[in-house]
């Protein structure tokens, strides 16, 4: 009974050993995982870390990046492959001084001037990289990079974020149908948004590689083009806006742009809701076989555009 007894006494304190050490180790864990926490400083959401962890593996994801880079630079540089991320414009000569002066405007509580659309929202960029991660460069996507442009300029701007196929389908139109769709979106969004006087509808061409890409001092650009539509009576003024600003581009360097294509044939629109507004332009900008770092050096050189015209009307 006795031996019993002690058998029992030593199971025990056999236990009671283990959970101390156990508690030790626990202690000692979260210690060490508090110091090198705290010393590491990385403040991520809980998806852009476990994405950090899945992805850690490949070699994907820089930890410094992930530490320094704000939400936008770390989706430019890993999900669009864009690294350069300052949006200045002191390395672009313009006509107007004035543009190597600004310093960090403050856009908070402006009312928005200028609206983005894309009456056809689904046109895609090449994707060679990131369709292994279902995710599609288009349109939309580049409309968000010149919006984010043109605020860093002081230019306070928003993107049409409503669903051009659900106008479609809501109305049981089809595709060819898209500038009507587009047409109820742009008419809300001067309703909820009084202060809008500038209307940019962003495509992409259906273009070969060569004629929509211009390599520019080692740099790659995704070339524009403006398209003015010319069945309404008053497409002078879009015709005015699309020069003057084509213009602007062809002063950096002629290789950039595509020219003004004006549309009169009966197989196309001819509108383009740019009776909407005098101020309403359709831009393309590059091809289905760009990619979207192309498309973003234009974008930038294109934000600079637009300062420069809104400074010179200031004047």
């Amino acid at each position: 009974m006795k031996a019993k007894f002690k058998g029992r006494k030593k199971v025990q304190a056999g236990l009671f050993k283990s959970f101390i050490l156990l508690l030790i180790l626990l202690v000692s864990f979260g210690g060490t995982f508090k110091i090198l926490y705290s010393t590491i400083k990385v403040n991520i959401d809980n998806n852009t870390y476990l994405d950090y962890l899945v992805n850690d593996s490949l070699g994907s994801f820089s930890l410094g990046d992930i530490t320094t880079l704000s939400s936008t630079e770390f989706l430019l540089k890993y999900s669009l492959g864009i690294e350069n991320f300052n949006t200045g414009v002191n390395d672009i000569e313009l006509t107007s001084p004035v543009i190597s002066e600004i310093e960090s405007p403050d856009n908070t509580n402006k009312d928005p001037t200028v609206y983005i659309f894309n009456s056809h929202q689904t046109e895609g960029y090449r994707s060679d990289f990131a369709e292994t991660f279902n995710i599609n460069n288009t349109v939309y996507i580049a409309s968000h990079i010149l919006k984010e442009y043109l605020n860093d300029l002081g230019i306070s701007a928003i993107v049409e974020e409503n669903s051009i196929v659900d106008v479609l389908n809501t109305n049981g139109w089809k595709y060819n149908s898209s500038y009507k769709a587009s047409r109820i979106l742009m008419e809300q969004a001067k309703k909820d948004h009084p202060s809008l006087n500038f209307f940019i509808d962003l495509h992409r061409d259906a273009a070969s590689y060569e004629r929509t890409m211009v390599e520019i001092d080692g740099k790659k650009y995704a070339k524009i083009m403006f398209v003015v539509g010319l069945k309404h009576e008053n497409y002078a003024p879009n015709l005015e806006l699309a020069n003057i600003l084509n213009e602007k581009i062809v002063g950096i360097n002629e290789n950039l742009s595509r020219g003004v294509l004006q549309k009169d044939n009966s197989g196309a629109n001819g509108i383009y809701n740019q009776d909407f507004d005098p101020n309403t332009i359709l831009i393309e900008v590059g091809g289905q076989y760009n990619y979207i770092e192309e498309v973003n050096n234009t974008l930038k050189v294109f934000a600079s555009i637009l300062y420069d015209y809104f400074k010179g009307l200031e004047e």
